[in-house]
């Protein structure tokens, strides 16, 4: 599952994620979806290299644990 699967089923937008997550770039979740576009833009960054405090906030603000972050990431 993707992180934009796991964002809609959370029924959030990327701007509800970013606020309940605290992240002030508009542009940092669309770089985190992206990475699993065919072809993958440049400005695309892997979602396994988000931090771990960030993780944890991302996870909460989707209702689902860490582990089940980290797993659906793959």
């Amino acid at each position: 599952m993707t992180l934009r699967a796991m964002r809609e089923r959370a029924g959030l937008s990327q701007q509800d994620l970013r606020a309940k997550v605290g992240i002030n770039s508009i542009s940092y979740f669309w770089a985190l979806e992206a990475w699993d576009s065919t072809p993958r833009p440049k400005r695309a960054r892997d979602p396994h290299t988000m931090r771990l405090d960030t993780a944890k906030r991302v996870s909460e603000a989707l209702g689902v644990s860490l582990d089940e972050l980290w797993d659906g990431l793959d």
